[in-house]
């Protein structure tokens, strides 16, 4: 390896800074009272996606919360539309599927994302329907819904709650829950934009999603947001014992955010990862999302060159380099890599590590790239 440091450019599980190793491994973080910290997480939660409503954070990975989410609220005969941009809209519809039998699916192929005129039409003849279900980035494909065209649409044409499963995009894109454009349940987890590990699943809810809630028969015990919601707001404590360290670490995560500036940090992203799509471009690489309308602040995927598979392209990223990157999921999987840039790692210098060693490592190969002219192109 001709690095002493390693780069971790994977879609998550992400980089975590040494302010936030020190935090959940400090000693105040490992004594079990948790009350106080709990409620300053909450309120930086709150503030951190303008949440209109409650806030619940629980012990487990995003799934738990995702889960959480379409157990409590979706039941048997529930009417669902899911809007699947690939591998992780299609995991999300057979989540859905467990919890009814009356789900509906708007798809498209990795790469694209459905149109908002399918959408509309689909709403326009569903007026009945009860829940918009949606993954806001497609991390598989690099791909990403514009969530407030759909908040729009949705709610123009139906009484509709809209769950989204934010978990690569909470912390790094604008996202409003509750109020009249917000949405009413949003999942996220502690080991994507929060650069954490993972552990946390966090859940956001609209005040009016809350209100429907109070019509529905409790069923289950830990995935059931009415009982954790019972516990904290009438008993002051949460019906199971959360990683008390992971709560440390999230208050010094979402903190280090707001420092910055939720607008600063939204540009930062976006404008890193247009950098690195215009470099993959220099290098003859084919990035995956079909436009830069679609494509997402957070995750760039990108093909390479057809002879080549995407798992020896990881590999050797990481031997030689100490570059950490991922292989593509779904159909594309041996086709194409993902490259992350969330939280610490959406910076120039961790793009320019990651140009120099996928540069280097595809001249190993025997391609021919101008180092120089993709050096040009960060400018």
């Amino acid at each position: 390896m001709f690095s002493k440091k390693y780069y971790i450019m994977t879609p998550g599980p992400t980089e975590i800074p040494l302010e936030i190793l020190n935090a959940i491994t400090s000693e105040e973080a490992n004594l079990p009272n948790y009350q106080e910290i709990y409620e300053e997480d909450v309120k930086l939660i709150e503030k951190l996606l303008n949440v209109k409503g409650k806030t619940v954070i629980m012990g487990g990975g995003s799934t738990v919360g995702l889960e959480a989410v379409i157990s409590t609220f979706i039941k048997k005969d529930s009417k669902v539309l899911v809007l699947s941009a690939g591998y992780f809209g299609d995991i999300l519809e057979n989540l859905v599927r467990y919890y009814s039998g009356n789900v509906y699916v708007i798809r498209e192929k990795q790469g694209k994302i459905p149109g908002l005129d399918r959408i509309e039409d689909f709403l326009r003849r569903n007026s009945d329907l009860e829940y918009v279900v949606l993954a806001h980035c497609e991390t598989s494909a690099g791909t990403m819904f514009n969530i407030s065209e759909i908040t729009k649409i949705v709610r123009e044409n139906s009484n509709a709650r809209i769950i989204v499963d934010a978990v690569s995009t909470a912390g790094a894109i604008p996202l409003s829950v509750g109020g009249e454009k917000g949405i009413d349940a949003v999942v996220f987890g502690s080991q994507k934009v929060l650069n954490m590990p993972p552990g946390l699943a966090i859940v956001a809810l609209s005040e009016n999603i809350v209100e429907n809630m109070e019509k529905i028969v409790a069923r289950g015990f830990y995935l059931n947001l009415k009982v954790w919601l019972d516990f904290w707001e009438n008993k002051r404590r949460l019906p199971s014992t959360p990683p008390v360290n992971l709560l440390y670490g999230l208050k010094i995560a979402v903190s280090r955010i707001l420092k910055e500036g939720l607008e600063n940090v939204f540009r930062r992203h976006v404008y890193v990862s247009s950098v690195l799509r215009r470099i993959l471009k220099t290098m003859g690489l084919r990035v995956v999302a079909e436009s830069d309308e679609i494509a997402s602040p957070t995750v760039t995927v990108a093909y390479v060159p057809s002879n080549v598979s995407s798992e020896k392209v990881v590999n050797d990223l990481w031997r030689n380099y100490g570059i950490l990157i991922s292989k593509a999921l779904g159909e594309i999987s041996e086709k194409a890599i993902r490259i992350g840039h969330m939280g610490v790692s959406a910076t120039l210098d961790h793009i320019f590590t990651v140009t120099y060693g996928l540069t280097k490592t595809l001249q190993s190969y025997g391609f021919k790239i101008d180092l120089s002219n993709v050096l040009a192109a960060f400018f």
